[in-house]
């Protein structure tokens, strides 16, 4: 590629297609639990099986198609007709959905496939950029473009197209996948290069990515960089929010836009600091980022300096876009450096088969095995109820109520196994300076459209405010409040799906169960603490983890040389 060609519009042109490439993942990533939960009535296990879809796509996909792309057919073709396909099986589960015609069984036959469809294009895609970038070391100038194509994509489906209470959020992923698709066309040709170039029936399969590892720098880059994406990003994810309302912080969902803003700087910084240190160097920056994040996410259950607690998290978020570009980056531009010029796809294909396939669904199962074995100490459906009025949302009738009686002295689930009770929220900051990261709440505000969720429940922060929760503070309620909005959150489990209202009985119950006393006394502290995992444990143990790998990597890891278009 000449420098003319470079200089005609590359950069810009490969921007709009990282852009899109990201805003198609965007687009049901953070709607898709909240559709699957309170519409489709879906288990935990069912949602769980459909967020599985993208790392079984990048288990499945890319050491198949990523050959295909290197042997036979241009990058940008093979983009085109697996974005076609994606979007179209998208699509499909927007107009089964809003048809009523879907079934878990079909979403989940659908969403498998966009998966097997999507992830082998983040490898080609990186192919297609670092050929022709006119030097491969500006490749995060474009990927960050993908950052905001998240960001965009994220707010413009929970501002103008019913966020995760319609399933239009397919219908913007499955469009953008097609206009992806049609777009491919017209990006720089990347011919293959392994059918001129001879090979066996193995390179054709994919198998020739592995002939780098004979050599033992690169067996020990990939060694090291998969094992530390283990408890990364497939770890993190699930984790967050969870973290974050155990915690007590208010807007958890909104303050995990920090990630992505962090994000944008970070891989602006990255070019800079490659060129500065060296990739071995920034490899090593980004795996002590995941260290030093999961430590300063388990601050506070260590309960080393409780009033910076909040600072610590917050520091923590930020540091998403260090331990993410910093380790996933840097590593998919170490494989390219070490590839050769007929390998450079399969080789970007098994990065995106290791970190982001295996190493997700690695990561998903770590925290399902840690949050299992690190549980709350107090169950949050400890509820000792007389009588609880839920709303059988399951029938055709949506507002026809269910009345469920507990047996006395017993919880209400013991009466009730599939009614599982949460426990009500107390927060005291929800509408502190954290409201205005709700970036989707504030175009909204912005553009005059009526938040549905403003009418939320009372949660006992309104209620109580700093004062401690006793039985004497809750006989001083505003009893007629009470009864008016009441204490009701969503009650999700078996059969029954609805509100659950607290009377000043139930939240007496409920103090009882988590004090072990009927003459009880809770801070708020002592509140969350009850009903908060183990997150010491369940962050410092992976931390511990990365940190095996982030030695060996120091003492044995070397740093590739540098390519003529770098220099």
């Amino acid at each position: 590629m000449t420098d003319a060609k470079a200089s005609s519009g590359i950069y810009p042109r490969l921007c709009v297609a990282y852009f899109c490439e990201f805003a198609i993942w965007a687009a049901w990533a953070g709607a898709l639990s909240g559709f699957a939960e309170g519409s489709l009535k879906l288990l935990g296990w069912q949602i769980a099986s459909l967020y599985s879809a993208i790392p079984l796509g990048a288990v499945i996909g890319p050491l198949f198609l990523g050959p295909i792309a290197d042997r036979y057919f241009a990058a940008q073709k093979v983009m085109s007709a697996l974005h076609l396909v994606g979007g179209a099986a998208l699509l499909f589960c927007g107009y089964f959905c809003q048809t009523h015609q879907a079934t878990f069984g079909l979403l989940m036959a659908l969403m498998l496939l966009s998966g097997i469809c999507y992830m082998p294009t983040q490898g080609l895609l990186n192919s297609v950029v670092f050929k022709n970038l006119p030097k491969p070391s500006m490749g995060p100038y474009v990927f960050v473009f993908g950052t905001i194509g998240w960001i965009v994509s994220s707010l413009f489906i929970a501002a103008f197209c019913g966020g995760e209470k319609t399933p239009n959020f397919f219908y913007v992923g499955g469009g953008v996948s097609v206009f992806l698709a049609l777009y491919c066309l017209t990006l720089p040709s990347t011919p293959p290069k392994g059918a001129t170039s001879g090979g066996s029936i193995g390179d054709s399969l994919g198998f020739g990515a592995f002939k780098l590892f004979k050599d033992p720098a690169f067996a020990l880059f990939v060694l090291c960089v998969f094992f530390a994406s283990v408890p990364a990003c497939g770890f993190y994810f699930p984790v967050q929010v969870p973290y974050l309302s155990q915690m007590g912080y208010p807007s958890p969902v909104a303050l995990t836009t920090l990630n992505q803003f962090s994000e944008i700087f970070f891989m602006a910084a990255l070019p800079f600091c490659v060129a500065r240190f060296g990739l071995k160097p920034v490899i090593l920056l980004g795996m002590f980022a995941w260290v030093a994040r999961y430590i300063l996410f388990a601050l506070p259950s260590y309960g080393i300096a409780p009033d910076y607690d909040f600072g610590f998290s917050l520091v923590g978020l930020l540091f998403h876009g260090f331990s993410y570009s910093f380790l996933y980056v840097a590593a998919y531009m170490y494989a390219e450096r070490k590839a050769p010029e007929n390998l450079k796809a399969s080789v970007q294909s098994m990065m995106v088969f290791l970190l982001l396939g295996v190493g997700q669904v690695a990561g998903g199962y770590t925290y399902g095995i840690l949050s299992e074995s690190f549980p709350a100490k107090t169950s949050s459906a400890a509820v000792a109820a007389t009588s609880v009025e839920v709303t059988d949302t399951t029938s055709e009738k949506l507002q026809t109520p269910v009345y469920v009686t507990a047996e006395k002295g017993k919880p209400l689930t013991d009466s009730v196994p599939s009614l599982n009770v949460p426990v009500p929220t107390w927060n005291i900051a929800a509408d502190s300076w954290i409201q205005y990261l709700d970036l989707a709440g504030q175009v909204k505000k912005f553009m005059g459209i009526k938040d549905e969720q403003s009418g939320r429940s009372v949660d006992l922060g309104q209620l109580l405010g700093n004062e401690p929760f006793s039985p004497q503070t809750i006989d001083n309620m505003d009893a007629e409040k009470l009864v008016q909005d009441g204490v009701k959150l969503p009650a999700i489990g078996g059969e029954i799906t609805g509100n659950v209202t607290y009377t000043k009985d139930d939240l007496k119950a409920l103090g009882h169960s988590i004090a072990g006393k009927d003459d009880f006394s809770l801070t708020r502290k002592d509140w969350l603490a009850a009903q908060s995992r183990d997150w010491k444990l369940i962050f410092t143990i992976p931390a511990a983890f990365i940190s095996v790998f982030f030695l060996i990597f120091l003492f044995f890891g070397q740093n590739p040389k540098e390519t003529k278009e770098e220099k």
